[in-house]
């Protein structure tokens, strides 16, 4: 890979054919559109724009982010444009609002509360195709007014999630040997002067190479090494950048704290994560969402808006917020002394592992379950007719292979331990470095793996084996 990195071709052939995608699938949801939300239930499955979005690029962006890192930010199309329109654009430094991190959790919200629990984006391929033509043009406008790769550093709604499951990854972008960047004279993987250049150009996101030993924030673009590479070619050591393995969760067991918003983007992805997965069985379904449904009762909530916030508050805000707390507070009942703040910042890494085995899991469950689909979508792309023919009747899904539900079964356990498990280290570890665990108060932290892995895994038992 790093051989291949070093290529002019790579990875911008794969941008540039990802770019061509993107452009195919937003004409390809703006040709199927429905105000029935009952059919849009089908369409969304029927139309192979929807299907390959929301059932297989998004779920293999989870994926590849918990194994790989931040790989899916290599070849994503919006770097390639972003990056692009920098380099004609007024070149402004990100202002301070901007490089917080609120912005890209202000963005993941409005796409969950508004996008998907009220206008429904990931069911209606019309409004899917226009929340993919906003996106890019989010894109190309923060390329034409910030500098650098700033749309990718401070805006994109995903750049939380990957850099928080990017922690897990058995793989990093780092730097061979510390001592040939000590004695480099060029710089130019951080130099103003290579900022701008198509290939071989500094950081985007203003890291230091020698200095990076996290994969949270690098979009392993190979930008530095190119630029490495391009500069006193043939000297010893160089490219001294790369992409190199290492231990397993290894920037997970850091334990570098959590910003405050990538603290409350991890509150709300905990409750969507335990929406995604409880809401696959009909009881836990009808369990979770009463309590949004007698709250739009109660408030008097009608039309979509206001029943889609108030089910976003209630399901994204308000039940982890609940379940985060219930450890904190016992803490302190039992005398613990711990701002608040700290242990938001610190021990919500203990979701991270947990939240992320369940997010593969829907990935799997979700792109497993709709292979029937694929035989009726590539002769009949918009969808239509073969949603019609399915809630009519005259059309018939085939059923997957025997082994799929067995498998799925194991894997789903054996996901859920590794979650659990991984997260009582990471709570094990916090406890030890915040001189909590002697008094005996730190052992109710370890309620964070308890509840919430305990809650995914009644489930699962439930559903699957019961």
């Amino acid at each position: 890979m790093n051989n291949l990195l070093r290529k002019w071709y790579f990875p911008l052939a794969v941008q540039v054919l990802f770019l061509i995608v993107f452009i195919l699938l937003i004409l390809g949801g703006l040709v199927a559109n429905t105000e029935d939300m009952g059919f849009a239930k089908e369409l969304r499955n029927t139309n192979l724009a929807n299907l390959i979005v929301w059932s297989y690029w998004w779920p293999v962006i989870i994926l590849s982010a918990i194994v790989l890192g931040r790989v899916w930010c290599m070849v994503c199309p919006m770097e390639l444009v972003t990056s692009l329109a920098a380099r004609i654009g007024w070149k402004r430094q990100a202002p301070r609002w901007l490089t917080s991190g609120w912005v890209i959790t202000l963005f993941y919200v409005l796409i969950l509360f508004v996008g998907i629990h009220t206008l429904a984006i990931h069911r209606v391929p019309y409004r899917m195709a226009l929340y993919m033509l906003v996106l890019l043009a989010v894109g190309v406008l923060a390329g034409l007014i910030f500098s650098r790769n700033a749309f990718c550093a401070y805006i994109c709604p995903v750049g939380h999630l990957l850099g928080l499951y990017a922690r897990l990854a058995p793989l990093g972008w780092r730097v061979r040997k510390p001592k040939v960047c000590e004695a480099c004279e060029d710089h130019s993987c951080i130099a103003s002067k290579t900022a701008y250049r198509f290939q071989g150009r500094s950081c985007g996101v203003g890291l230091n190479p020698a200095r990076l030993d996290d994969n949270t924030v690098c979009l392993l673009c190979g930008q530095c090494l190119k630029a490495c590479d391009q500069n006193n070619p043939g000297i010893e050591g160089r490219p001294n950048p790369g992409w190199f393995p290492r231990p397993w969760f290894k920037d997970l067991l850091a334990l570098r704290p959590l910003t405050g918003a990538q603290a409350a983007f991890c509150v709300i992805v905990s409750g969507f994560v335990l929406y995604e997965i409880l809401t696959e069985w009909s009881v836990t379904k009808a369990w979770l969402t009463w309590a949004p449904a007698q709250l739009e009762a109660a408030v008097g909530a009608v039309g979509i808006w206001s029943q889609g916030l108030t089910k976003s508050l209630t399901l994204f805000v308000a039940l982890p917020l609940l379940i985060w707390l219930i450890p904190y507070a016992l803490f302190r009942i039992t005398g613990g002394r711990m701002a608040l703040k700290d242990y938001l910042l610190r021990f919500g890494l203990a979701f991270v592992p947990i939240m992320a085995a369940m997010h593969a899991l829907k990935a799997l469950l979700k792109t497993t379950s709709r292979i029937p689909y694929w035989q009726y979508t590539l002769g009949d792309p918009a969808g239509v007719r073969t949603a019609e023919g399915l809630i009519g009747g005259s059309v018939r899904l085939s059923a997957l292979p025997a082994w799929c539900d067995p498998a799925l079964d194991l894997l789903s356990l054996g996901l859920l331990v590794a979650g659990v498990a991984l997260s009582a280290v990471v709570v094990r570890k916090l406890v030890t470095r915040a001189g909590v665990g002697r008094s005996g108060h730190g052992a109710v932290f370890y309620l964070i793996p308890l509840i919430y892995g305990g809650i995914f895994g009644g489930m699962l038992i439930a559903w699957r084996w019961l």
